[in-house]
């Protein structure tokens, strides 16, 4: 029986990891046509959790579960690292899929502009926006 050679990214929790994984993230999304792709990045001296959320939203249901499915496909495939944990496939309004250090957010709009996680960390993470 072969090994599973798949490892949770806190096996695997370097700064460069994190880089690669938040660059390759970001690139899933938006070859999957995410819409307004963020990354915030959060200061070490915060204590948080997690080091970066990357937030996009989606145009309907099928697209927010196909951006996910395609960012967990490809993270699995090319860096060998599953999430910790999936939530909100079912109704696909607010995906969350934790990387440990780096979480990810797919909305539909309307629940990112209700919830508005940019905005209210906006005054302790760098911001950065996608090029799309």
């Amino acid at each position: 029986m072969p090994k599973n050679t798949t490892k949770s990214i806190k096996e695997k929790s370097t700064q460069s990891n994190v880089t690669e994984l938040d660059e390759l993230i970001i690139s899933v999304l938006e070859d999957t046509k995410g819409e307004d792709i963020l990354k915030l990045n959060f200061p070490k001296n915060l204590g948080m959790l997690f080091d970066t959320f990357i937030i996009c939203s989606a145009t309907s249901h099928v697209h927010a579960n196909a951006l996910t499915e395609n960012v967990i496909r490809k993270v699995r495939e090319q860096l060998k690292i599953r999430p910790k944990h999936v939530e909100g496939e079912t109704n696909a309004e607010w995906i969350l899929i934790d990387y440990f250090n780096t979480v990810v957010h797919v909305f539909m709009k309307d629940k990112r502009a209700f919830y508005d996680l940019e905005n209210l960390w906006d005054d302790t993470a760098a911001v950065i926006r996608s090029n799309t």
